[in-house]
């Protein structure tokens, strides 16, 4: 993901290296962002109106997500075209993805460079989704769309924002979430915290009574804790199957690359991993 949006920036996430946090200002109103204990990396979480959270908090949530961490490179050690969704503020665009403006103002923009420095790698800063002024963010989110010219562009909801990056492009590793079924209509941030960009289903807000020992549903045991929620729960019949760290999950299609199913539900079809001769020797039958 996720988006994946998945998934929102970091409501007050200054870039690395900077040695003031930006200021959240608290007179804007803020959707509410539901809480996200028992996530897997541990991070803080807000359970409260944003707007009265420390900026400092805010920072380390946000030092804790994959935003914080979006260095790549391809195969061939290149990473500017990555870097327009990787790292909005270090991508350089051509000319042609610049306002026309630009052109009749004589306005010219470099070749960018074939690979950014990790030094000079950006992530993605609080400015990607919010509108910052003298180290103050405004907690209203919007795109920014042409990040040379600091041109920004009115979004109508959060999940519209993370699918400018987080949308369907033909890359391997890169899916676009397919809320359907149980998760049909949901925001983003309803399920991701909009600082850590983590999500889990077991949130006190969504399915906290899941993992109740004494009322324990099949197949949410011992034997079974290391199968994800949608390995699972998934409708979209894609590949499921242990990841390299031992972790079952689903598999973009017709590749090996681990993907979370957005698409679930809540029937599950157990014969899905335990069938005659399966290739992780798990039992044929059903527990």
């Amino acid at each position: 993901m996720i988006a994946a949006a998945f998934l929102i920036v970091g409501l007050a996430a200054c870039q690395p290296g900077k040695e003031k946090t930006p200021e959240v200002l608290a007179s804007q109103p803020v959707p509410s962002v539901p809480s996200n204990e028992g996530s897997p990396t541990g991070a803080p979480q807000i359970t409260g109106n944003p707007t009265e959270i420390n900026p400092d908090l805010i920072q380390v949530m946000w030092e804790t997500s994959r935003h914080a961490h979006t260095y790549v490179l391809d195969e061939l050690g290149i990473n500017s075209s990555c870097a327009r969704c990787h790292a909005p503020t270090s991508y350089i665009p051509s000319m042609n993805d610049m306002p026309e403006s630009c052109s009749t103002c004589k306005f010219e923009v470099p070749p960018p460079p074939p690979t950014i420095a990790e030094a000079d790698w950006q992530n993605i800063p609080c400015n990607i989704c919010h509108r910052v002024k003298k180290d103050k963010v405004d907690p209203n989110y919007t795109w920014l769309s042409i990040p040379p010219i600091d041109e920004y562009e009115d979004v109508a909801s959060t999940t519209e924002l993370c699918l400018k990056c987080h949308g369907q492009i033909d890359l391997a590793g890169h899916g676009k979430p397919d809320l359907a079924n149980a998760h049909a209509g949901y925001a983003c941030t309803q399920c991701h915290d909009a600082h850590t960009t983590t999500a889990t289903c077991e949130s006190e807000m969504c399915h906290a009574n899941v993992l109740n020992p004494t009322a324990p549903i099949p197949g949410h045991d011992e034997n079974h804790k290391t199968v994800t929620c949608w390995a699972c729960h998934d409708a979209a019949g894609m590949a499921v199957g242990p990841d390299d760290q031992g972790n079952w999950v689903t598999f973009l299609p017709a590749s090996s690359i681990p993907y979370a199913s957005h698409n679930i539900v809540k029937q599950v079809l157990c014969e899905r991993c335990h069938f005659l001769n399966n290739p992780w020797n798990l039992s044929g039958k059903v527990p």
